[in-house]
């Protein structure tokens, strides 16, 4: 073997293979360093601090975060957000309305996609809305975000936001299909709010409300909301809720019916007043794990779902799987109150006797009117454990559809299934008990009608 050959390769084979593979993997083999891609994360965030924000707790920010939004979305490319908002530790307060977003002004042509608001963390970055705001009934106003036909595909996540006046909103989303003589806001043109994440964020204290859907009747699409690991502290209540959908009804609004899809993954949702999830448009709402308590005895519900003259089966679906609820000892206190009829309702393995299970007196915490139109949605669960007794505020005799069934079941303080309103059973109807079912239930015996 030659002196070339020594070790497997030779000097010419290996000048032959580096002009194959080209520079940068030659420089590599080399050991020469090749010039590194740009990773500075200035060119792809802005920092609201490079804009003169402190976070300090103090300092009125509004105006700092203010031009880091506006810095953050003037270089979009076909409407595409090319750097994210970052808000270093610290707490920012903001005084003005509109600081985090504001409507267009020429409707589509406006739109952001793919915007991302980012802390460093729950607790560690917090967005104060510190305002004296009174109450307003025009929903554009009060927001810390306005977002008319706006924002699609937007990120929150890993900071808390915080509140103590109860007229202050955290978000308005609006959106319309088409522009007709008879729009309500024609001066923001045609476009929607679509697909939104939040992720990590808390929302602390009290509110009118934290975010609000909502549209003309020419206005079919406001949804996709995803909420993963999001929390409140335990003085949240809310004026209005904490996510309303369908603020305004405006006549005939069957369009709005298609403000559809919502996801909540693993929240910790805590309730001193008011209504947590308040549809009045219908939904498709998607619940899976977490801990969600009442805090005291105010009047509160977790689901408010209310009956709409349109509508059909697609947009009335509530599915709840493996929540813990902890309701207190109010009498206005509510897991659902559920005024759909039509549709389907499922809670499963999910428990709500935690706070109640030594409670003498029985409480009402699920409660199903049908609107009085005579008709329920198929209402189920399974494999729950469940405190109190729930009630269907109509005539069962006047029913013509729906039923509720309750399927592997442990109910805590009876074991008896069916009465009316003056009985003692778990489920009381105003008055002729029909369209029910109990199977294999831990102690209560099979029965339907």
């Amino acid at each position: 073997m030659g002196h070339e050959d020594r070790g497997g390769m030779s000097r010419r084979a290996l000048t032959l293979g580096l002009g194959a593979v080209g520079g940068a993997s030659a420089a590599a083999l080399l050991g020469v360093e090749a010039a590194a891609a740009n990773t500075d994360p200035s060119v792809y965030t802005v920092d609201v601090k490079t804009f003169g924000a402190k976070g300090d707790g103090v300092t009125d920010d509004s105006a700092a975060i203010k031009a880091a939004v506006t810095a953050a979305i003037a270089g979009r490319a076909s409407g595409v957000a090319q750097k994210e908002i970052f808000f270093p530790p610290g707490n920012y307060r903001i005084t003005q309305k509109d600081t985090l977003m504001w409507s267009p002004t020429t409707g589509t042509a406006d739109q952001v996609f793919g915007l991302r608001y980012r802390g460093s963390g729950v607790r560690v970055t917090t967005i104060t809305f510190d305002t004296t705001f009174a109450a307003n009934a025009d929903p554009r106003e009060n927001n810390l975000i306005t977002a008319a036909v706006r924002l699609r595909y937007t990120t929150f996540e890993d900071m808390s936001i915080s509140s103590s006046n109860p007229n202050n909103n955290f978000a308005y989303y609006w959106s319309v299909t088409s522009v007709a003589s008879d729009s309500v806001y024609p001066q923001y043109g045609a476009g929607q709010n679509q697909y939104f994440v939040y992720r990590n964020v808390e929302w602390r204290g009290k509110w009118n409300r934290v975010i609000g859907l909502d549209g003309d009747k020419y206005s079919n699409n406001n949804s996709e909301h995803h909420f993963l690991l999001c929390s409140t502290d335990t003085v949240s209540a809310y004026t209005d809720a904490f996510l309303h959908c369908g603020v305004t009804n405006p006549a005939g609004s069957k369009q709005q019916d298609q403000f559809l899809n919502y996801f909540f993954l693993s929240c910790n949702f805590a309730l001193a007043g008011g209504d947590l999830l308040k549809f009045d448009r219908g939904g498709s709402i998607n619940v899976f794990g977490g801990s969600w308590s009442m805090v005291g005895t105010a009047p509160a519900r977790y689901f408010a779902l209310s009956n709409t003259a349109d509508g059909d089966i697609t947009d009335a679906r509530l599915n709840v799987n493996g929540v813990r609820f902890e309701p207190k000892k109010g009498a206005e206190q509510k897991v659902i109150d559920c005024a759909w009829n039509r549709g389907n309702v499922t809670f499963t393995s999910c428990s709500d006797v935690a706070a109640i299970q030594d409670s003498a007196g029985f409480l009402n915490f699920h409660r199903y009117t049908g609107g009085g139109t005579g008709r329920l949605p198929i209402v189920r669960y399974q494999d729950c454990v469940l405190g109190g007794y729930h009630v269907v505020a109509a005539d069962g005799a006047t029913l013509t559809n729906g039923k509720l069934i309750y399927e592997g079941c442990r109910f805590h303080h009876t074991s008896t299934a069916v009465s009316t309103s003056t009985g003692t059973a778990f489920l009381r109807y105003d008055a002729n008990p029909k369209r029910y079912a109990f199977r294999d239930s831990w102690a209560t015996a099979d029965v339907t009608a």
